[in-house]
């Protein structure tokens, strides 16, 4: 069975083999996500599809280890954010392991709450830089092939001005709150909602 969304709220799947501890995390986030359970990682890799935006991947589990569902994700170009959450402690290993964010069991409610957040500002923040340098570029293609006078009078090219500045209101704004997000973070303060 596949994993599709019935509302508009972001979808995430939540795969560890302990079926209490996915029950737990599905209870944390059910209020905000459209929340999935995969109990193992053949089960994830069956269930996922292009709606899902966050798995919460256990590493060590029978059968199919968490890397080897990262390797799927990565060879089946999801485009998702995957935060590991594991009572294993970071080894070398994870240095080849593509992945957005590593949580050590046990965690609490606030703590994953804030962190799928984190992950999801920076997916938004990738999707606006990616939007700016694509106006940029028409804009740099437009001055250089047309006179001054020309760009003027056109309504679409007077669009794609509006467009860069709101993109880079918005970038500085989520940039911003992404910047003020890590730095509590990194005090050990709760992110307020």
């Amino acid at each position: 069975m596949s994993v599709q969304s019935q509302n508009d709220e972001p979808t995430v799947v939540i795969v560890d083999d302990e079926e209490r501890v996915a029950k737990c995390y599905k209870l944390f986030i059910n209020d905000r996500y459209e929340a999935h359970i995969a109990t193992g990682g053949q089960e994830a890799v069956d269930t996922l599809t292009r709606e899902v935006e966050v798995i919460l991947l256990d590493r060590r589990m029978p059968e199919m280890h968490g890397h080897e569902v990262l390797d799927h994700i990565h060879a089946e170009d999801y485009d998702c954010r995957v935060i590991i959450i594991s009572a294993l402690d970071p080894d070398m290993e994870v240095l080849d392991y593509q992945f957005s964010k590593y949580l050590k069991k046990p965690i609490v409610k606030e703590q994953l709450l804030d962190t799928i957040e984190q992950v999801r500002m920076l997916d938004r923040y990738e999707t606006l830089l990616t939007e700016y340098y694509q106006a940029v570029e028409k804009y740099s293609i437009m001055q250089s092939e047309f006179t001054s006078a020309t760009l003027e009078n056109n309504t679409q090219f007077q669009e794609l001005e509006e467009d860069i500045s709101h993109l880079r209101a918005e970038i500085d704004e989520t940039l911003s709150v992404f910047n003020e997000t890590t730095e509590r973070l990194l005090r050990g303060e709760d992110i307020p909602e």
